[in-house]
């Protein structure tokens, strides 16, 4: 509107959204649970703290402060009455008075994504309360040692570099530690949340977010105890090696986000190869589509931790004494070797290097998709060997197909 002062337009937007995030969450709030706090209640009240954001500047922070505290003081004198039952309303309130504070404040877009999370988080109260049941004591545990790996130990280590080339910090070493045991356990929780029967391809989607190599090690075991699950173990194999590719790009994007439109094009055109070899596979079987998982270790194991930050480190160091003593090609004999066994460290290694400008991106993406080469070599032998004849079968065809393809984009790809 013309002559109309900015900061009032400002404010008036700001309080229409408080409006609108009061009404929604009052919505969830009076048809899930049937109260009267429901959608007149919490609008005005994330109106009370749009109201008291509006003073913000010729009053400082106070208003907001006592709105709080009368606020409090209704919805007691509501819980005396047992007008309002649970305490999950009472503090949605209390939310939702601030989120209007916000908005008025000129936080729109905190305020609309909290607002909308809020929303979200009140209206799957029985998904999560039966997500905590299924999670059981022994994934808590989990849960807790991972807060110790991320919360503990990682603030307390120097954030500096050590040692020869000036590669090794501490707090970063620890910190991809942190990246890698967290991608590891969004798939143990999904695992456990899934269950112990599941697809195929779900279960290779897992399996590879969990570890690809030990998704191909307990699948062999199981196709030689069950001789007819060959074309099955073969794809759960296949897909979780394809899920390797999205691992490496999210791990790149952490660590040397340059390096991943490098990298992108390769990835996913093997990727594409390896999903057409699983639709053979899959097409096999098609009447065989369910099958146990495998039992799976706690991914956040402190062990474990410190065995991948030493293989990390290791690689870090022989990746750089590489480079610097030999040449650019030695870095690939070191990633052809690394890889057999672990793709997670050689890709933070030589993404931290290329984020130091110590290797060039056009190294650094190859080298990381020979690890990826390498790794997948080692699991079609460890399939092949520890598998059924079946199995053995469709890991070296397949396997063969998709080297071919692999070895042609990493020499071949411009």
């Amino acid at each position: 509107m013309q002559g109309l002062d900015p900061g009032f337009s400002t404010q008036i937007i700001g309080l229409g959204i408080a409006l609108g995030i009061g009404f929604i969450v009052g919505l969830e709030r009076e048809w899930a649970e049937n109260k009267p706090v429901g959608v007149r209640s919490f609008a005005l009240i994330a109106a009370f703290g749009g109201i008291s954001a509006l003073m913000l500047s010729e009053t400082g922070g106070w208003p907001i402060a006592a709105g709080l505290l009368v606020l409090g003081m209704i919805l007691v004198m509501h819980l005396r009455n047992r007008v309002l039952e649970g305490i999950t309303t009472l503090v949605a309130a209390f939310v939702v008075y601030l989120l209007g504070a916000a908005a008025v404040a000129g936080y729109w877009l905190p305020a609309i994504v909290l607002g909308g999370a809020v929303t979200v988080l009140l209206h799957w109260k029985q998904p999560l309360h039966r997500w905590v049941d299924r999670l059981g004591e022994g994934d808590f545990e989990i849960i807790a040692r991972f807060v110790l790996i991320a919360l503990v130990i990682l603030p307390v280590l120097p954030d500096r570099t050590f040692g020869p080339y000036g590669v090794f910090n501490p707090f970063t070493a620890w910190l991809l530690v942190v990246l890698i045991v967290g991608i590891n356990l969004v798939g143990f929780i999904a695992f456990r949340l899934i269950g112990t029967r599941a697809g195929a391809w779900l279960a290779g989607l897992v399996g590879g977010l969990v570890s690809s190599t030990a998704t191909t090690i307990s699948y062999a075991g199981m196709s030689r105890r069950q001789r007819d699950l060959g074309a099955i173990a073969a794809l759960v194999i296949l897909v979780a090696s394809t899920v390797v590719y999205a691992r490496v790009l999210v791990e790149l994007a952490v660590v040397a986000p340059e390096l991943v439109k490098a990298m992108i094009g390769p990835a996913a055109a093997l990727s594409v190869v390896l999903l057409v070899l699983s639709g053979m596979a899959y097409r096999r079987f098609q009447r065989k589509s369910v099958m146990e998982f495998p039992d799976r270790e706690n991914p956040a194991r402190i062990r474990q931790a410190l065995i991948f930050a030493l293989l990390y480190v290791a690689i870090l160091f022989a990746v750089a004494a590489a480079r610097e003593l030999v040449g650019s090609e030695a870095v690939y004999a070191v990633a052809f070797i690394s890889g057999l066994t672990d793709v997670d460290a050689l890709t933070l290694s030589i993404g931290q290097l290329h984020s130091a400008a110590r290797i060039d991106s056009d190294n650094a993406w190859r080298a990381i998709f020979l690890a990826t080469l390498s790794n997948l070599l080692f699991k079609i032998a460890a399939a092949s060997f520890l598998g059924s004849p079946e199995l053995r079968k469709w890991m070296l065809g397949s396997g063969a197909i998709a080297l071919a393809a692999g070895t042609a984009l990493l020499f071949l790809w411009p």
